[in-house]
């Protein structure tokens, strides 16, 4: 079995290179074949698995958090959209929210998954932004939420707890946007704060976004938060953590397989963690379009 092993040497703290020399020893340990490639600078891992994706690997490891699937899955996506080869994921970043939907749900587990051979097929996003497209696997947001996640960066060596501080800081400036999007042909009209489209249930760690969200069923699931109050935010924030926020009166949910957004002033967009690209976006599902290890 041979396996190529992409690192985010910064990752969960700047942990990624520690904990890379100990998933070596335990592929070593089991006689599994391992090259390992750190990255070296944002987007060198999405170059990387470009070019290997084609080269014969038995798996393609990504070891760090979502922004580092992120960028590997389209590098992959790039240099073949056929995905011959498996992805595995060695959750060490700050928030792992897609790992939370995989029974491999640690780093020694994630090794275990590669090391069976045993994989799932897995649905992906895909986003169409004025002058780039992109996949994702766990969520895409825009509005409040990519306010608090480009703010929660400046605190990344606090954890989860960056998500939480972006939040407040965030607050203090709330501001809500006249939207108009479209899901499977029905078209809305709100007065909206964000827009979270979720593959996996999880953003931020541990936040349970979208509830009924699942990572094979072929769908996108799309939770809104239209106008409120900054208490009434504040106040909403805690019942992410169980999903019982999408009871209140101002969140919506949808699901759908192809939609549009289009708020009226451009917003930026946070796929999987990252500020990538903004809105206007037409958006889509891949059902079982890759294939991830898992226990």
């Amino acid at each position: 079995m041979k396996i190529l092993l992409l690192v985010n040497p910064a990752a969960g703290r700047k942990q990624g290179t520690q904990a890379a020399q100990k998933a070596l020893t335990l592929f070593h340990q089991q006689g599994v074949e391992v090259t390992c490639i750190y990255s070296e600078y944002a987007g060198h891992l999405i170059e990387i698995a470009k070019r290997e994706v084609n080269s014969g690997w038995d798996g393609i490891a990504a070891l760090g958090g979502d922004g580092t699937l992120f960028e590997v899955i389209n590098g992959m996506m790039q240099g073949n959209p056929d995905l011959p080869v498996p992805l595995g994921v060695l959750p060490v970043g700050t928030g792992n929210s897609f790992s939370k939907d995989l029974a491999a749900q640690s780093l020694q587990a994630g090794v275990q998954a590669v090391v069976n051979g045993t994989t799932r097929r897995v649905d992906l996003g895909y986003c169409e932004s004025p002058g780039r497209s992109f996949y994702f696997i766990n969520i895409l947001g825009f509005g409040f939420v990519a306010d608090v996640a480009q703010k929660a960066a400046a605190f990344k060596k606090w954890g989860s707890l960056s998500y939480i501080i972006g939040v407040f800081i965030i607050t203090k400036n709330l501001q809500s946007c006249t939207l108009d999007f479209e899901i499977d042909g029905q078209t809305y009209h709100r007065d909206n704060v964000f827009v979270e489209i979720s593959n996996s249930t999880k953003t931020g760690g541990n936040m349970i976004m979208a509830p009924a969200a699942k990572i094979d069923d072929g769908k996108l699931d799309v939770v809104i938060l239209n106008k409120i109050s900054r208490y009434g935010l504040l106040s909403t924030l805690p019942k992410i953590f169980n999903g019982s926020h999408i009871r209140i009166p101002q969140i919506e949910t949808f699901q759908g397989s192809a939609m549009t957004f289009h708020p009226a002033v451009p917003k930026a967009l946070t796929p999987d963690g990252e500020i990538i690209g903004e809105t206007p976006i037409t958006v889509s599902i891949l059902p079982g379009k890759i294939k991830v290890f898992d226990l």
